[in-house]
């Protein structure tokens, strides 16, 4: 094998000379022949966009709750406002996403568990994987209330959304 520093100039490698080309294998016809049908996205991939998505969504709605109560709050100097305002978003904001996207990352793992298990998807999945994502995620609370409001709330959020997507409105 010659290296490219022995000779002083640039050629092309034995191995790449030597490597079969593409001719002979047969490509696709389109693009829909690259995917997989009725497997919807792999667990990865709907992690990280469920996850990012709500992160993002979180940070803006909180973001934007927190700026209104700013605002209402209110300062006795325009500075003051302003400080108002960027307080109450900065407080609120990265807390619901954070809220948000905990809650989602347990609810797509709970769902994958459930379709595999259940060997089905169908919108009961969703629904018992929300209940399962807001219950695990107020787990640690000293009274079972909390964990029944954010299990009930999941539930009917996550088969909300479940619904939508299906039905193609989302």
């Amino acid at each position: 094998m010659t290296d490219y520093l022995s000779t002083g100039g640039i050629r092309s490698p034995d191995i790449l000379v030597n490597a079969p080309r593409a001719g002979g294998r047969e490509q696709p016809a389109s693009k829909d022949e690259l995917y997989l049908e009725g497997y919807g996205r792999q667990f990865g991939e709907k992690m990280t966009y469920s996850v990012g998505l709500t992160y993002g969504l979180g940070l803006l709605s909180g973001g934007f709750y927190g700026g209104m109560l700013g605002v209402r709050q209110g300062g006795a100097t325009s500075k003051l406002f302003l400080n108002s305002v960027l307080n109450s978003s900065t407080r609120y904001g990265p807390a619901l996403g954070n809220q948000s996207a905990i809650i989602t990352m347990f609810y797509v793992s709970f769902h994958s568990l459930i379709s595999w298990v259940r060997d089905e998807d169908d919108v009961l999945n969703a629904a018992s994987a929300g209940m399962l994502a807001g219950g695990f995620y107020k787990i640690a609370a000293r009274s079972w209330q909390p964990v029944a409001k954010y299990s009930a709330v999941s539930a009917g959020v996550f088969a909300g959304l479940d619904t939508l997507v299906r039905q193609g409105y989302l």
